[in-house]
């Protein structure tokens, strides 16, 4: 065939690039300046047109999946030849995309083919998960389509690492020198004005100036969308580490994220996929290192409760270690705090709707009541705001969808301000488990045992104690700590998970009989051998002597009985309520109100040495939070809220106490 001949995609003549696991993959989070208000415009229906493309391919493709799922005889005999047939497969939905949007040419302006084939990709992702089955034997629902407001995401095409100008959806172009180069004044900072420059270019293949994401292919021109790094000395180790050397760039996805304070509502990213590890710092990767050195011999059990973890873990039945974790009385606070500024929103939202939409919903009681004694006396009728039910059918379904309902500009934006203070509160959540994920492993090691339970069950019967406390993040948490150790010391590391009905450690004691006990129940007494302890104490320790026959398998635990037996001794220690830091009772290791937090269980202060004055008040030191009376009769008195001096705070915004018996 002649050079002239048509050209069609095929299979590859050479060898498919792979990526290596080795390599790693990490994500970067630039943002984007879209201060220009053509540029946000752009951007803005940009997300607005792929949202209609992306809704009109999985209204298609979930009629194609019910159809597929109504052939029940037909599916039984060829189910390849009824999926090919209702076309129901990557290229079949790319082809359906093309064509909308060939039938919407008003839609060219802001989305060329190769975009909308992505698009299409992501939905075929979607619906995959309901056609096929995964490795459980589960299959996912049909198609949701969602709502504009959830659709944050332009998906990208990944860059070819075998041709050098090959050009993707979104593209990453600049250098990190070229933007510091530009963005450094006289005095040599690294400063950025609220306004980035225009960044314009007529070959990007050789540009090597401020950092842009370019987008082409458009009738209007080509879309560049300056990148906005952060200046902090401590943040540029990382930029560094993702963005010194490009050929390692993977992809680019747009986000945006809601923003009541930023332009349009919303602010927009470029998430680059790097192929590359995770930055991790030095003084991290000297302490992962020590740990995987020093806890070696180590195993540890861990008891996840709805508010509280306690971890537990030994050396061969020796050194017996023991610490929970929990809320503190100022995290408490806080969190009632958020949560009346949360409620308060709901009211203020709720209100807003209805006054929107009065049409919807009915009187309430008392309202009807004052209508009807305003009609029997002659008087005019007052507009009020209903603040009764929804009208709804007699299934309870609402005759109008809330989607449908007329929304303010002030709902809009208190909306959006509860959005970003659940955001904001979900990342101080996670950077507080990471805290705490640190200090447990490098206590008690990285080889966890825990119970193979779901976190996600209890919010059933316990939803605002499991979303306060949130014993899932810090279980995860954890788990990345412990298996990034595990990867130093060169073994296996992590949380393992052990059948609860097979090793059923919250009715067992170390000695091997059983207490039985309730969930009212939460201290321990074995009749056996006299053992007495917290109930979620014993069940860690318990998991730390779990063995499983093959690791993986839940069903496959057993607790080793004649191990927890044999170091019947170290526990008695460890669980006494009146051991201390160093296994002392003396007042300078004891808990006390020292600590910022309540405790479960008396200190050896006594009141009567307080009263008299023998002993010292600790006034010396620094804490960003109230301490406790040490009379042990009341909390906090008024002229004891000021803050302390010179004591460490590092730990300090953590919703924890740790009683650590070593």
């Amino acid at each position: 065939m002649g050079s002239s001949g048509k050209r069609t995609r095929g299979p590859n003549k050479q060898t498919p690039w792979t990526r290596k696991a080795s390599d790693g993959l990490s994500v970067l989070r630039l943002p984007l300046d879209t201060s220009d208000p053509l540029q946000r415009k752009a951007i803005e229906a940009m997300f607005s047109t792929a949202y209609s493309l992306r809704r009109a391919v999985q209204r298609e493709a979930r009629s194609r999946c019910r159809a597929y799922g109504a052939a029940v005889h037909e599916r039984a005999r060829d189910p390849a030849a009824v999926r090919e047939r209702l076309g129901l497969s990557r290229t079949a939905l790319e082809h359906a995309a093309y064509a909308h949007l060939d039938a919407a040419p008003h839609l060219r302006r802001f989305a060329t083919k190769a975009f909308v084939m992505h698009l299409a990709d992501s939905v075929w992702t979607a619906a995959e998960r309901h056609l096929f089955r995964d490795i459980r034997g589960n299959r996912h629902g049909l198609l949701r389509i969602g709502r504009y407001y959830d659709f944050t995401r332009l998906p990208g095409r990944a860059r070819s690492h075998k041709t050098a100008n090959k050009w993707e959806t979104f593209r990453l172009h600049g250098t990190l020198d070229g933007h510091r180069a530009a963005y450094t004044d006289r005095d040599g900072d690294f400063v950025q004005p609220r306004h980035l420059r225009p960044v314009q270019s007529d070959a990007w293949w050789s540009y090597e100036g401020p950092l842009a994401v370019v987008f082409s292919g458009l009738p209007g021109g080509t879309l560049v969308l300056p990148v906005r790094l952060p200046t902090a000395p401590s943040n540029q180790p990382i930029l560094d580490h993702h963005l010194a050397d490009p050929s390692r760039w993977h992809k680019v996805d747009l986000v945006r994220r809601r923003d009541p304070h930023a332009v349009g509502g919303w602010r927009y990213e470029a998430h680059l996929m790097v192929l590359t590890t995770p930055y991790v710092s030095p003084a991290v990767a000297t302490r992962r290192a020590n740990t995987a050195i020093a806890t070696m011999d180590r195993t540890a059990g861990v008891d996840v409760n709805v508010s509280n973890v306690t971890v537990a873990s030994h050396e061969m039945g020796r050194a017996l270690r023991v610490t929970r974790v929990e809320r503190e009385q100022t995290q408490k606070a806080k969190d009632h705090q958020r949560s009346r500024r949360t409620r308060r929103r709901q009211r203020e939202l709720d209100r807003s709707r209805r006054a929107a939409n009065r049409a919807q919903y009915q009187l309430s009681k008392r309202q009807e009541k004052r209508a009807r004694r305003r009609a029997a006396a002659g008087l005019p009728v007052v507009e009020v705001l209903p603040m009764g039910p929804r009208h709804a059918r007699a299934d309870g379904v609402p005759l109008q969808s809330y989607k449908r309902d007329t929304l303010s500009r002030t709902y809009q934006r208190t909306r959006a301000a509860e959005v970003a203070d659940a955001a904001a509160a979900t990342q101080a959540r996670s950077d507080r488990a990471r805290q705490i994920a640190a200090v447990l492993v490098a206590t008690h090691g990285y080889q966890l045992v825990a119970e193979d339970v779901r976190v996600s069950t209890w919010s059933r019967s316990w939803g605002r104690g499991v979303a306060a406390f949130s014993p899932g993040t810090l279980l995860s948490a954890i788990d990345r700590e412990a298996r990034a150790v595990a990867a130093l010391a060169g073994g296996d590391g992590g949380v393992v998970r052990a059948a609860t009905y097979t090793t059923a450690m919250s009715q067992h004691c170390p000695c091997g009989a059983r207490v039985d006990k309730g969930l009212a129940d939460r201290a321990h007494h074995c009749d056996r051998c006299q053992l007495r302890g917290d109930r979620d104490a014993v069940s860690a320790v318990l998991a730390s002597f779990v063995v499983l026959a093959q690791r993986g398998e839940p069903a496959s635990a057993r607790v080793d009985y004649d191990a927890a037996g044999a170091a019947l001794g170290e526990i008695r220690r460890a669980l006494s309520p009146y051991s201390g830091w160093q296994d002392t009772l003396s007042e300078s290791t004891d808990l006390s109100a020292r600590d910022g937090s309540f405790v479960a269980w008396q200190t050896s202060t006594s009141d009567t040495a307080l009263r008299n004055g023998r002993m010292a008040r600790r006034n010396v030191g620094m804490a960003s939070f109230p301490t406790l009376n040490e009379t042990s009769s009341s909390w906090t008195t008024s002229d004891r809220t000021r803050a302390r001096t010179n004591m460490s705070s590092r730990y300090a915004p953590l919703w924890t106490y740790l009683r650590d018996t070593s």
